[in-house]
């Protein structure tokens, strides 16, 4: 290697691994002329000689093998449960099953107002305790309360409606189902009215008075009367009016039964379902803040959707009473609906209070128009400027 020529004098840098790779060479020249020099029969201790040179290490593989087996017997075994250390410690943390909640530690302390805070059951006049469940207390059982209460008919909750075994009643099986037996009979200052009509004209399509009711506030029936009819009758209607002809038979004409209607309707507030309709065959008017239309309250309408229930679900719902199953009863129609009013009045009363509120709000918050203020230039030009000019034509 020192007898070769050098270019420029520099040493090259890789010289090792020239130097390996003419070694490999040599080697490799020595076993290819031992392969040609051979006999045949020796060529397999010739490939074996070659087999010994390229695994030299094998022993030392092995003694390094012996060594990592005696290290690891002299190591104990750890097996891994797959549970990590912060688990560990939060384990030990946490109560046992038998032990329950630990309990927490006592405090005592006095705000600002000299009151003592405490977590613990002391008797001072001025300590609040904190964190400590309040037992309920029961209420005693009054010995109204487990008799019948039959005088609560009027009252804010319908016992009716608490009681849901119960099966609707039949208001024709029962006839006091929507009375109060001892309230007052005469005149109140809410009444309810319902009217039967029968058909007139072709094919009694248009409708005529035949029957008016009204009872007081507790279902007593205060008038009841049937009217003659204006016209001939083409349909009496006796499947859902209940008017047959033998009852507008010396029935009172029309103008006195509107005229004592009209009295009793007069500053008091009317109850009833589809008021338009009984209004309209009396050829009558009331105030529209004196009318109750069962029909047209807000609740009773979400209750059933959005659309105007009928008066048989209405009853049969929220009172438990069926009424309408065969021949309607006027009577048995205005009781109905003043029961339905007095469920809910004091709702009913407080909506229509909030939204008159409302409207007196809205309307004082309305600018008034400012008025046209005339100055006292335009006062003396308007008096003094002529109000006609004659035209040239009328002095000629």
């Amino acid at each position: 290697m020192a007898s070769q020529s050098v270019k420029g004098g520099k040493v090259p840098k890789n010289l090792s691994k020239i130097q390996k790779k003419n070694s490999k060479a040599k080697s490799e020249r020595k076993f290819a002329q031992k392969l040609q020099n051979c006999d045949p029969n020796s060529l397999g201790k010739v490939l074996k000689k070659n087999r010994k040179t390229k695994h030299k290490n094998k022993e030392k593989l092995k003694k390094n093998d012996s060594t990592v087996q005696s290290i690891e017997k002299e190591v104990p075994f750890i097996p891994n449960s797959g549970v990590s250390s912060n688990w560990k410690n939060l384990l030990k943390n946490l109560p046992k099953e038998d032990e329950g909640a630990k309990p927490k530690p006592a405090f005592v302390r006095r705000n600002k107002n000299g009151q003592l805070i405490t977590n613990q059951p002391i008797k001072h006049p001025k300590a609040i305790q904190i964190g400590q469940k309040k037992k309920p207390l029961m209420k005693e059982k009054k010995p109204e309360d487990s008799e019948d209460n039959s005088d609560v008919w009027f009252d804010d909750v319908d016992p009716m409606l608490l009681d849901s075994e119960k099966v609707a009643i039949n208001a024709n099986d029962a006839p006091d189902a929507l009375v109060k037996t001892n309230g007052f009979t005469g005149i109140t200052k809410i009444l309810g009215m319902d009217c039967e009509m029968v058909g007139v004209g072709l094919g009694g399509t248009d409708s005529i008075l035949a029957r008016v009711s009204i009872v007081n506030h507790f279902g007593h029936k205060v008038y009841d009367k049937f009217v003659a009819p204006r016209e001939k009758v083409t349909d009496y209607r006796t499947a859902v009016s209940g008017v047959r002809p033998e009852d507008l038979q010396g029935a009172p004409q029309f103008k006195e039964v509107q005229a004592e209607v009209s009295e009793l309707m007069a500053g008091r507030i009317l109850v009833g379902h589809a008021l338009k309709h009984d209004l309209k065959v009396l050829f009558l008017d009331h105030p529209k803040k004196m009318i109750r239309d069962t029909s047209k309250y807000k609740p009773f309408k979400a209750a059933f959707g959005g659309r105007t229930p009928s008066l048989k679900n209405l009853a049969g719902r929220f009172l438990g009473v069926t009424v309408q199953t065969g021949e309607h009863s006027s009577v048995q129609d205005s009781q109905a609906a003043v029961r339905l009013y007095t469920m809910f009045r004091k709702e009913w009363e407080a909506e229509r209070e909030a939204k008159q509120s409302k409207n007196k709000n809205s309307k004082k918050s309305k600018p008034k128009p400012e008025k046209f203020n005339v100055t006292k230039l335009a006062r003396d030009s308007l008096e003094k400027r002529a109000m006609y000019c004659p035209s040239d034509s009328d002095e000629d």
